[in-house]
């Protein structure tokens, strides 16, 4: 599921500009941004939770994937970056404990 959510974003060029803008101007230097710990994450400077752009593209992908990958359980962070070269803007998704793929389409 890592690897389909990432490719989804790294394919779009509205979701890395949204990303990457909103990498620059959280100060996150070096560290990812987190996005969601159980709830969608506001972002300054947006008005709706979770870079709406963003949220909408891993909803879009984790519910068009098969129920076994939304079930599949997940312990604490996941890590996405935008592209390969070092520096690249990074997102986490996650929490300290268990969560579940399904849990991201709870809007």
């Amino acid at each position: 599921m890592v690897k389909r959510i990432q490719d989804a974003l790294r394919n779009d060029a509205r979701i890395n500009a949204a990303i990457g803008e909103a990498y620059r101007t959280s100060g996150a230097s070096g560290q990812a941004i987190l996005m969601w710990n159980g709830d969608w994450l506001q972002s300054p400077g947006e008005e709706g939770k979770g870079l709406a752009g963003v949220r909408q593209a891993i909803a879009v992908t984790v519910g068009f994937s098969p129920r076994a990958c939304k079930a599949e359980t997940v312990n604490g962070y996941v890590l996405l970056t935008l592209s390969d070269q070092p520096g690249a803007p990074r997102v986490a998704l996650g929490s300290g404990g268990r969560w579940r793929w399904s849990d991201l389409l709870s809007l």
